[in-house]
């Protein structure tokens, strides 16, 4: 019977090819207990250098012999004078139609005043995408506007959400109620985040119960399906929360 030997340098060869994984295991290893070394170093702070950076700055910016420190910070750097606070839908009105005169001009928007209210109507097709309750791109853009007119004001303004009368069931939404009251409520709390005042907003939502088209027609439902913006004077019997914000 015939035998085979592998000759010495066969071998190595072998275990060179099988052992190959070893050079690049060894690598990521190193590269690995770099890393957390960094990371534990860069954790670690010197309290005492801390401190004594801290009491630096503490000398320089907070020595009432060289001013009041920081100054705080305005928009632009420049100290803007404010505004008049607006206390009536007229005035509003005016001031609507110069901050929003170019939505009105392209029919993007519509407003309405009955004398002792004030109706901002921002259809569906501006705000959101149809059965959803996200704001969009263009419906951003309007409320930044929107925002600028109304966050100096002493009105109520109430933000009412309107659909159509096509029954709606989806995963998010069982009904027409749920969908113009969160509606509502997204387009209210943006314009709280953009500055309006908490106190003086009320969000309602509507579904297809306050129609201002026939709901038969197409473009009927199309109108029907918006955000209207209504701003009012404030009654004196409205609860506030005054003496009780503690």
């Amino acid at each position: 019977m015939k035998k085979n030997y592998l000759k010495n340098d066969d071998v190595d060869v072998q275990n060179e090819k099988t052992d190959r994984y070893l050079i690049t295991y060894s690598d990521l290893i190193t590269l690995l207990l770099g890393l957390f070394v960094i990371l534990y170093s860069s954790s670690q702070v010197d309290s005492s250098k801390y401190k004594e950076m801290s009491s630096a700055f503490a000398s320089v910016f907070g020595n009432k012999t060289k001013g009041d420190g920081i100054l705080p910070g305005s928009k632009g750097g420049v100290i803007l004078p404010k505004a008049q606070k607006t206390t009536s839908v007229n005035e509003l009105e005016k001031e609507a139609n110069n901050v929003l005169n170019e939505f009105f001009l392209s029919n993007q928007i519509f407003m309405q005043n009955s004398g002792s209210t004030l109706v901002i109507s921002l259809p569906e097709s501006l705000l959101f995408t149809s059965s959803k309750a996200d704001i969009n791109v263009n419906g951003n853009v309007i409320l930044d506007s929107l925002s600028s007119l109304l966050a100096n004001t002493d009105l109520l303004i109430s933000v009412d959400g309107h659909t159509d009368s096509n029954p709606i069931r989806t995963f998010r939404y069982e009904s027409n109620w749920h969908l113009s009251t969160d509606r509502a409520l997204n387009v209210g709390y943006a314009l709280i985040k953009r500055g309006l005042p908490e106190e003086h907003l009320v969000i309602r939502g509507f579904a297809a119960q306050r129609p201002i088209a026939d709901n038969s027609t197409e473009e009927g439902r199309g109108k029907n399906r918006r955000v209207d913006i209504t701003i009012s004077e404030i009654s004196s019997d409205v609860p506030t929360n005054n003496g009780y914000n503690k």
